[in-house]
């Protein structure tokens, strides 16, 4: 999925397409520890598109994970 068509989706479209995806890496993990995964390449595809749609979900502000500073920020400090 490229990232404008991701750009597209509505807050509720983002929402349902992350458990999709985290739902099929989880289960093409079990594949690949059981030893049935054919493509590896699909884990690899299926992990970037989730990254792609959190980091997109995470600029439109609705992000899962609420109330996190950013790397390394710490409140009332200035570097």
């Amino acid at each position: 999925m490229l990232p404008t068509e991701v750009r597209k989706l509505t807050t509720a479209e983002l929402g349902k397409r992350v458990d999709e995806l985290r739902e099929k890496v989880a289960r093409l993990t079990m594949k690949r520890n059981a030893r049935r995964l054919d493509k590896p390449s699909e884990l690899i595809a299926a992990r970037k598109d989730l990254a792609r749609v959190l980091t997109i979900q995470g600029e439109k502000g609705d992000s899962p994970v609420k109330g996190v500073a950013g790397r390394g920020a710490v409140k009332g400090v200035k570097a």
